[in-house]
Order: C-alpha cells, then structure tokens, then sequence
C-alpha cells in the first residue's frame, strides 16, 4: 500500500513541475563574458623566468670553504639554502656580481618584502652576515682573481645559453 502512495505522489508531483526551458542566446549587444584573470606567477616563477648567469653556478659552497667560516656565519649559510630557494635556486646569490655589505644589507631586505616570503627578521639579518662575509672571502683579496674567472665563465655561458635574457640584462648594467 505504502508503495502505491509513493508512486501516486512521485506522478502527481512530476506531473505539475514545468518541463526545462531550452537555453536562450544572448542579445547581439550583451557584453562578452569575462575571463578571469590568470593566476599571478610564483616569485619562484618569476625566477625561472628571468634567469641571470649567477644562476648557472654552482648552488652550494665547498665544505672546505664552510669549515673555514665560524659557526654563526654557517648558519645564515644554512638558512640561504633553506629559505632562499623558496623563490630562486641558491646559486643566484652565491655567484652573485654583488660583494659588498650594503648591497647585500639592500637586497636580503628586499627580498623579504617579497610576497610569500617567510624569512623572520632575525633569519634576514644571518643570511646579510653570511653573505657579506662569503663575500669578503671569495669576492675579494687573495680570491680575486678566481672569482673574476668564474663570473667570466658564468657570464660567457650565460651569453650563449640565454643570448634575449643577456642582452636585456647588458643594457640594464645588471651583469
């Protein structure tokens, strides 16, 4: 009995709904749909998109080099590997053209506005203290020369691997 209720219903109530009405066009002067925008690009991203020759060196140091650095200096150097490849591979600052401690005071800070960053003050200032003194050591003195022929190779290869991206950069003085 209970069955015979259930379908008299189920036909009583598909009986008085409206049968679908068939998609209408849009008038000739409607607007055009708008198309969301594209998601913006990571700073990661952005990165890989805009390459420079630091890039294709090498993104870690020699363990020889970090066992001459004191213990406080390695440790902004574990931080760079750690929280600046969050956006770039770590071989952008390391083989950096930049070897001098306000440029690189400059940059760490500018880095952490970036959006999604999350190195804490305290983090940016040991990543500054490292870098300032890696370049001290590496840039500089005794490494001079060394350094010059790696930035030389660095750019060189640069040159042939990415000839638009080293052309926009030349003109820019950002090599």
């Amino acid at each position: 009995m209970m069955k015979i209720i259930a379908a008299a219903a189920f036909l009583a109530f598909a009986s008085c709904s409206k049968p679908a009405e068939p998609a209408k066009e849009a008038p000739a002067d409607a607007p055009a749909p708008v198309t969301p925008p594209a998601p913006a690009l990571s700073e990661k991203d952005k990165a890989l998109a805009n390459p420079y020759p630091n890039d294709l060196g090498p993104a870690t140091l020699p363990e020889a080099t970090l066992a001459s650095y004191p213990p406080d200096i390695r440790k902004g150097y574990d931080l760079l590997i750690v929280r600046c490849a969050q956006c770039h591979a770590a071989s952008r600052p390391l083989n950096s053209r930049f070897d001098d401690s306000a440029t690189w005071n400059r940059y760490v800070k500018r880095m952490m506005n970036k959006p999604g960053c999350n190195i804490a003050k305290a983090e940016g200032k040991m990543i500054w203290q490292f870098l300032s003194y890696d370049s001290d050591r590496r840039k500089k003195g005794a490494n001079l020369e060394a350094w010059k022929a790696l930035r030389s190779r660095l750019v060189a290869e640069f040159k042939t691997k990415h000839p638009q991206r080293y052309e926009e950069l030349k003109a820019a003085n950002d090599l």
